[in-house]
């Protein structure tokens, strides 16, 4: 059957106008990638007709000619793909049902005769056909091919990346498909060895018609979702746009993702069209996704939280599937919108498989993670767009030494930011037409690196030796190593002159003392202690070059004083199943390693119980491997901050042969909430071009934080060049929306404090505990007691009692959360409607709230200074007046008197002259303000705060001056705030109450300025 070209997702440009590419899509810069199979289509009415013999059409690919089989349609076809990465899809798909996943059939060598397939394929480095019904010598998976021989005969096929594939010419005048192809052999994917640029060309009477592609990782990938805020019971269509996925080229491609435990990718399990595999068929691809050409892609990750659900549609039905002894129930399934479109979306006939909860609570969210980019799923309208820093304009001189910047979009790093790392180093643009990329797991790569603290890392270890046999330690062969970066402390494994025997396990000495994990790691144990240990592990080398391709069954051991003695297991098998991650070591672990002799020398195995080779060879420079493995701990020690970790920025360059690498970095800062808490430390990026570190104090002066490269000095030897940047906590701020309230009336809290933001790309939330056991009930906080912010009314925390044997709700029954305003904005709200009974302080009768104050306390876990102070509003007494509560107004108003506070704010530029037109790029804003403390018998102490914000109500400046102002008398305040960009923006003075909490003393006051360039 012939595809339409209605939906085949190509165009006929003016310069080949017969000649279609699938992979021709200006959306992906015509990339393509990994195993991804490629439709070639011939569509010229000169060699059109079906009863007569026509002259096979000459394309090639890089020179090498393509075999063109004519369709039922006139037109004619062929089918291409990688051959390393279709062998290696083919493997993976082997240990599934045949025909499904990735299977690309059987394989047959170039040099078989034509007899068999009926035409000659002598140019290819080999094909794929259905089936091997017939014929000897066809392999499959990694196996080397060999020439097929016998009479093929009618396939009950195996190929499952070729679901749709166009029907033969069969006219009896002609031979079959014009050139006699064997039609047991279609569909047919000739096979070659190529990267980087690949060229399509068709020579046409008249002249030539090319389509230029490139193979390389993909590109313009996106997640998108359809709406900012969605309303309870909703679906949420979200849209993957990347080429990758696109596998088939003559189906609509699906993927099926499993974004609980364990983390599962599956390709067709629910298909448009063909059948779907059996449980037991499926094949799980996220453990082989980077050997199938995949880089951080292929995988969507969810937090749905108590926001989101998932469910079925048409094409999903089911969110359950079993496959061996693993069962996987938290499916969402992506399906393309049209063949070779690259564009995959979560819904299929207008019904999503993601959706929100009937009983969503107001104001919060859920996450949706591809591509190591995060979105937000909020159960409201507030927006959630993902925002990323710019790398500045680097013009790149030839002559140019190394150089490394870091440019934060507010001039310095602050949370809920990322700020740009930009390279300039010629001399790691290895090869000027392909874009580069500095990985870690690539030898030539010289890594920009962040360390905190003293984590353990390689750059003491040697002895590497590699073993035969998963057991014990005989036969062991010493390979050499070392680290030429200590920067970075990758140990380099020099295979290169080893012995090919294959290998299950290696073990090195890790050149330290127990004395040394000792002082590293947090024994729980211990008085005043607390915290997570971890590894930090990448071993892609030994998966791109040696052959291990699993990691499912990898364990790791150390042993202390000597291999075989002594052995903890940090790492155990099913713990991990990709080449790289980040791994919490169990406090048992830790307990038995302090249990040792300080002073044993240590060592390291991994046994990863699979085969390898030496004699592999592999993607990157065969015979160098690099390793990583660290040793981190996060928390407290003796009531001291313990964060000892280092981070690897694997940057890309920017364009092919421009020698500039780009990436971004990013921090959390830990508060009271989640200082302990093992999931805060694995959405840390230790490895990759986005990196995200842990801040757990503040980062200024001598222990500012250094993002450092080795290079080499101007005598020749190794220089390590670094940038210091301070990370500066910050003073919480947490305001009331109003002097006073009536009963019923919403009472919202403004919490201002950046170092609450843990992820710049989604909105946080924090929300209240109901439970009665917890010392933190009734407040924003956590089950185990740590308390956030806690609201009082009359003098006492807003709690609930049991009077009468009936339960009337404290905060926590209001649903009262904490919910920023836009991700990375660091600013928080959450509102209550004022109750018209309160239970009393203990908790044994109802009282009206008439007549108390309403208090606000925020512990703020690091304040400007980097300590823990708890932030609020003083309680009332009889020598200061505060706002009261306001009764309904069917009542009495009940209120204490207020300060007489009046502001006469001005707008100045740098010459202090008003201003009067559009102020420019640099120009320095002055905001002067009057304050008059009118008729008061006491001195007023005030905050005068700046606010100013962008379009997009993210807050680029703020800033306050304190002060007192006398009785009957006036004081001037002054900020200013110099803009670096052009924009609208909204700036918004306040004068609050300086004593506790700062309460407004008057209204805002708001101006609107548009800032131009110079």
């Amino acid at each position: 059957m012939t595809t339409p070209l209605s939906v085949i997702n190509v165009h006929a440009y003016s310069d080949h106008p017969d000649l279609f590419v699938s992979a021709e899509n200006s959306l992906f810069e015509n990339h393509f990638s990994g195993s991804m199979v490629i439709e070639v289509i011939v569509r010229d009415n000169n060699i059109s007709p079906l009863d007569q013999q026509q002259g096979e059409p000459t394309v090639t690919l890089n020179g090498s000619p393509l075999r063109m089989v004519q369709g039922s349609s006139g037109d004619w076809y062929a089918f291409f793909a990688n051959v390393d990465k279709a062998k290696q899809a083919d493997q993976v798909s082997s240990t599934g049902a045949a025909g499904q996943n990735l299977d690309f059939g059987v394989f047959c060598d170039r040099s078989t005769d034509p007899s068999v397939l009926g035409v000659s394929f002598s140019q290819t480095d080999g094909v794929a056909i259905p089936d091997s019904n017939g014929i000897s010598g066809a392999t499959q998976g990694s196996t080397s091919f060999t020439a097929c021989t016998g009479n093929l005969g009618t396939p009950n096929s195996q190929m499952s990346v070729i679901r749709n594939s166009p029907s033969l010419n069969t006219n009896p005048s002609v031979k079959t498909g014009q050139i006699g192809i064997n039609p047991n052999a279609w569909p047919l994917v000739q096979l070659f060895t190529f990267s980087n640029n690949v060229t399509i060309q068709y020579d046409k009477a008249g002249g030539s018609e090319i389509v230029n592609l490139t193979y390389d990782d993909m590109t313009d990938i996106s997640l998108k979702l359809d709406r900012s805020g969605y309303p309870q019971g909703s679906d949420v269509f979200a849209t993957i746009n990347d080429m990758q996925l696109n596998e088939d080229p003559t189906v609509i491609n699906s993927w099926t993702f499993n974004v609980g435990s364990p983390v599962a990718t599956f390709y067709q399990a629910f298909p448009e069209s063909g059948s779907a595999p059996s449980g037991a068929g499926l094949v799980n691809l996220y453990p082989n996704l980077s050997g199938l050409g995949f880089k951080d892609n292929g995988h969507v990750e969810m937090n749905l939280g108590f926001v989101a659900k998932l469910k079925t549609n048409q094409l999903q039905t089911t969110t359950s599937i079993t496959n061996g002894a693993a069962t996987y129930n938290q499916l969402v399934t992506f399906v393309e919108t049209a063949p070779n479109s690259g564009i995959f979306e979560s819904s299929y006939g207008s019904n999503s498989v993601i959706g929100i909860l009937n009983n969503a609570p107001r104001g919060q969210s859920a996450t949706i993670s591809y591509n190591s980019q995060s979105i937000s799923i909020l159960s409201g309208t507030t927006n959630a767009d993902l925002s990323l820093g710019t790398p500045p304009n680097v013009q790149l001189n030839s002559n140019q030494k190394p150089t490394l910047s870091l440019v934060a979009p507010s001039g310095q790093l602050n949370p809920g930011q990322k700020a740009t790392i930009t390279l300039v180093d010629n001399n790691q643009n290895l090869n000027g037409a392909i874009v580069e990329h500095l990985d870690d797991f690539r030898s030539s790569a010289i890594l920009p690196t962040l360390k905190l603290g003293n984590p353990v890392t390689l750059n003491s270890a040697s002895n590497v030796q590699f073993y035969p046999s998963s057991i014990g330690f005989a036969g062991g062969i010493s390979v050499p190593s070392n680290v030429p970066d200590s920067n970075s402390a990758r140990l380099i494994i020099d295979t290169t002159s080893s012995p090919t025997n294959p290998f299950k396990k290696i073990t090195l000495n890790l050149g330290i003392t127990e004395q040394t994990l000792k002082s590293l790691f947090i024994d729980v144990s211990q008085p005043n202690s607390g915290g997570t240990n971890w590894i930090n592990y990448d071993l892609r080398s030994f998966q791109l070059q040696l052959g291990i391709n699993s990691f499912s069954d990898t364990s790791m051991t150390l042993y202390f004083g000597t291999l075989g003695n002594n052995p903890v297991q940090i790492l155990t098998p099913g713990s991990i199943s990709s080449g790289n991650g980040l791994v919490q070591i169990s406090d048992a672990n830790v307990a038995a390693i302090n249990a040792i002799s300080s002073s044993s020398p240590v060592f390291l195995e991994i046994n990863f119980d699979t085969s390898g080779s030496t004699s592999n060879g592999g993607t990157i420079s065969s015979g160098t491997e690099p390793i990583v493995f660290d040793l981190f701990s996060f928390g407290n020690q003796n009531n001291q901050k313990i964060n000892n970790a280092i981070y690897r920025a694997e940057l890309q360059e920017t364009s092919r042969n421009s020698g500039i690498f780009t990436g971004t970095l990013e921090y959390t800062i830990t508060n009271q909430l989640n200082q302990y808490d093992p999931n805060l430390i694995k959405s840390l990026r230790t490895f990759g071009q986005d990196i995200k570190f842990l801040v757990n104090d503040q980062l200024t002066d001598n222990n500012a934080i250094h993002l450092s490269i080795a290079g080499v000095s101007a005598s020749g030897g190794n220089k390590i060049s670094s940038l210091q940047s301070g990370i500066q906590t910050y003073t919480g701020i947490v305001t009331l929306d109003s002097q006073s309230y009536g009963l019923g009336r919403p009472v919202t809290i403004t919490l201002n404090d950046p170092d609450l933001n843990t992820d710049p790309n989604t909105i946080q939330t924090y929300t209240t505990v109901n439970d009665p056991n917890s010392p933190a009930d009734d407040t924003v906080g956590d089950s185990s007691g740590n308390i956030l912010l806690e609201v009082w009314i009359k003098g006492f925390r807003f709690h609930h009692c049991t009077v009468g044997g009936i339960v009337h709700g404290g905060l926590a029954a209001t649903g009262f959360a904490l919910t920023e305003t836009g991700p990375g904005t660091g600013i928080f709200k959450g509102s209550f409607g004022m109750p018209t009974q309160i239970c009393n302080k203990d908790g044994t009768a109802l009282i009206s709230p008439t007549g108390g104050s309403v208090q606000v306390w925020y512990h703020d876990f690091r304040d400007a200074l980097g300590r823990s102070v708890i932030v609020g509003l003083a309680p009332s007494s009889s020598t200061q007046s505060y706002p009261t509560l306001t009764q309904s107004s069917t009542t009495q108003q009940t209120q204490t008197p207020l300060p007489t506070i009046s502001i006469n704010p001005q707008m100045t530029d740098n010459y202090d002259r008003p201003l009067l037109e559009k102020p420019t790029v640099g120009t320095n804003l002055n905001f002067i303000t009057q304050i008059s403390n009118n008729g008061n018998l006491l001195t007023k102490g005030y905050s005068y705060i700046v606010q100013v914000k962008d379009e997009n109500d993210r807050v680029v400046y703020i800033n306050l001056v304190n002060g007192y102002v006398d009785p009957a008398s006036t004081k001037t305040a002054e900020l200013s705030w110099t803009p670096n960009s052009v924009g609208k923006y909204t700036v918004e003075i306040f004068v609050w109450d300086k004593n506790g909490v700062a309460l407004p003393l008057t209204q805002k006051t708001t101006y609107d300025v548009e800032v131009i360039s110079k």
